[in-house]
């Protein structure tokens, strides 16, 4: 930067110093923003001056003790300047850190509400992810200089700062790997001393002179000694670090001083006048409770420290709290951080008992307890909601012009399971030619399984072939031996003729038949139908030939149904062929009848006929082809004998008896 330059900037400096500090000195901040925008010079070379402009006059007010509203001034310069881009954003960020590093933490106190009226401005569009890194590593370095236990309230107030300042969402001020305060050590005294152990009883105290209106203070009732003090500020090892109960040898010290010391609070309780102190008023004792930040460790302090209330809540509140920790699911937890089922049924035991000793502390013990119980629940569910990776409770908003489309895409373009393996010629590549082809042999799985190559069922003249033969008389085969005597063969006859025989759901007179015998039955029946029966008659004679020609010629073929013998090795049994004719017999003609005249009512003639509901609702969709479709279906279903009565009747049922004189009695 040459001399000239130099010179400028140290001018323009100077020139936007006085307009800022007049413009804070008259309170007038929108009057100083536009005088440095009235400015001429370049857009970069005026910010880099009003940047330096006003940490200056943030250094020369701390340099001049000035109160807390001028630097409220300043800042709000500032950010009024960043708005109107006449300096860069993180300026009002690094004039805060300024102004915190150089003030006392007793004017830091004061002046960090300019911090928390803020709080809008730092969260907008504008501000946040330039600054947000900046306060947190601000209010982090004032917690450090502050006392956790002088500066309480300075500390709670960065903190509910930071909580609204970041969403719920934010990492940073998370314990993610659920890591302990391992430097919050307790020192006490790990010697013992005669002298200072000894049961109060026994103590001679020389009583001083009470004055008028004073009263005296009541003798310990807790025997104190070394071993009692030795075990009770030994759990606070556990307490800072609760993984080591999960060791066995330092499980055993744990649960041996834990019912020590809750056996010691349990023999002595509290007292509702003592606990409150009878020297002071209720009311104002309530108002002026005093809590500690930390422990004080004396061996001569134990004996009030047990008689006091808040510090018996301390400590009963601090097992509650470890409790929870060990039977909860940490998502950080080693594999061996698990309790047995032994010391768990301590736990809950213990858990229980410092339940009762919180409610019998006085003052307001049931009422304490709730709210311990109520916030134990909170934690276990922020514990939960960590252990699921932080999931923000904010909903992301859609417009609704964008929604229905943009999920409409993602689900158009999602991929389909076996997409990465089709190759280029549009076959799926399953690693192997021979495995490849056999795949792709048929794209489609359903029609490759209706494939006739697909359909193993043997034909009814191939299965029973061998049976047919046995039932022959003149094979002379004993009963013993027979296929249809077999289980595993009559099982899977019965099912070969549930799928292709029109024999099978016949009604069988007499019902209960042997199964050995059905199937006899049965293999003479496919015996008959097979095409290799039709020269039969020139085997067994003339005779039979001619008899049946007689017949033929004195009864219509419709009227004589052809009956056929079934020899068996016990009685004949008479069976009429399926494709005899029947004397009542329902013909197309009588369906196309029925149908036309039947109209509207064809769905109630359906339910008579008993057809099935989603059947009746196939028809309908039909249209008006409806009806005829119905009768035809029903008429090539229909197993029983007379189908020409069943219409009948069922016609006459529903009203209709007219169609049955149009149709079958005029015919």
């Amino acid at each position: 930067m040459s001399a000239s330059m130099v010179l400028d900037f140290e001018r323009t400096r100077t020139k936007f110093l006085n307009v800022i500090e007049n413009g804070v000195k008259s309170g007038n901040i929108q009057e100083c923003v536009t005088k440095i925008q009235e400015e001429d010079g370049g857009e970069g070379e005026k910010k880099l001056v009003t940047d330096q402009s006003l940490r200056d006059v943030i250094r020369k007010l701390v340099d001049s003790d000035a109160p807390c509203e001028t630097f409220k001034l300043v800042i709000g310069c500032a950010v009024e300047g960043a708005i109107k881009d006449i300096c860069t954003t993180t300026v009002p960020f690094l004039m805060l850190a300024d102004m915190f590093d150089m003030l006392t933490l007793e004017k830091s106190e004061g002046v960090f509400s300019i911090v928390e009226d803020n709080v809008s401005v730092w969260k907008s569009a504008s501000f946040y992810d330039a600054g947000k890194n900046f306060l947190l590593r601000m209010c982090n370095d004032l917690i450090r200089r502050l006392s956790k236990s002088q500066n309480t309230v300075f500390c709670g107030r960065i903190q509910l700062f930071l909580s609204r300042l970041f969403p719920l969402s934010e990492r940073s001020a998370l314990n993610l790997m659920s890591q302990f305060n391992s430097e919050n050590v307790t020192v006490f005294n790990m010697q013992a001393s005669e002298s200072k152990f000894i049961i109060p009883s026994e103590v001679k105290v020389e009583k001083m002179e009470i004055e008028e209106g004073e009263m005296e203070e009541p003798p310990s009732t807790f025997p104190i000694d070394y071993n009692l003090y030795r075990r009770f500020w030994s759990l606070q090892e556990y307490f800072r670090k609760p993984t080591q109960c999960y060791d066995k040898v330092s499980w055993k010290t744990f649960s041996l001083h834990a019912d020590e010391v809750l056996k010691a609070f349990d023999s002595c309780k509290l007292d509702d006048l003592k606990s409150q102190r009878k020297k002071l008023d209720k009311t104002k004792q309530m108002d002026t409770q005093t809590f500690f930040a930390k422990y004080l460790t004396s061996e001569k302090l134990l004996d009030l420290q047990l008689s006091d209330s808040n510090f018996r809540r301390y400590v009963l509140v601090q097992f509650l709290i470890l409790f929870q920790y060990l039977n909860a699911q940490v998502k950080f937890k080693s594999a061996s951080h698990v309790l047995t089922d032994e010391q768990s049924a301590w736990v809950k035991t213990a858990t229980e008992k410092v339940t009762n000793l919180i409610k019998e502390t006085p003052p307001d013990g049931e009422k304490f307890a709730e709210s311990v119980e109520h916030i134990l629940e909170r934690e276990e569910n922020w514990n939960n909601w960590k252990n699921e990776g932080c999931v923000s409770y904010v909903r992301e908003k859609l417009t609704d012009d964008k929604e229905p489309v943009e999920k409409t895409r993602v689900r158009a373009k999602r991929k389909r399971v076996g997409d990465d393996l089709m190759t280029s010629a549009g076959k799926i590549n399953m690693g192997s030619s021979e495995l490849t082809r056999l795949w792709n042999i048929n794209t489609d799985n359903m029609d490759a399984c209706k494939a006739d190559t697909r359909v193993f069922l043997p034909h009814l003249e191939e299965y029973f072939a061998e049976a047919i033969e046995q039932a022959d008389p003149e094979a002379q085969i004993e009963d013993t031996y027979k296929l249809v005597n077999k289980d595993s063969y009559q099982w899977r006859s019965l099912r070969l003729l549930a799928r292709r025989s029109p024999h099978f759901f016949t009604q069988l007179n007499p019902p209960g038949i042997p199964l050995n015998k059905y199937l006899d039955i049965m293999v003479n029946k496919i015996a008959q139908d097979m095409p290799s029966n039709s020269g039969e008659g020139e085997m067994d004679g003339e005779g039979e030939e001619d008899e049946k020609n007689e017949l033929d010629e004195e009864e219509p073929e419709e009227k004589i149904p052809r009956r056929h013998q079934i020899t068996d090795s016990s009685k004949t049994i008479n069976t009429v062929k399926d494709d005899a004719p029947l004397t009542d017999v329902v013909t197309k003609e009588n369906i196309a009848k029925i149908a036309g005249l039947i109209g509207d009512n064809w769905k109630i003639l359906g339910k008579e006929l008993r057809m099935q509901e989603e059947d009746l609702a196939y028809f309908e969709s039909e249209g008006e082809t409806a009806p005829l479709n119905m009768l035809t279906v029903w008429k090539e279903n229909e197993t029983r004998d007379s189908k020409l009565d069943v219409i009948k009747s069922a016609l006459i049922k529903i009203g209709q008896s007219s169609i049955v004189d149009s149709v079958f009695i005029s015919s």
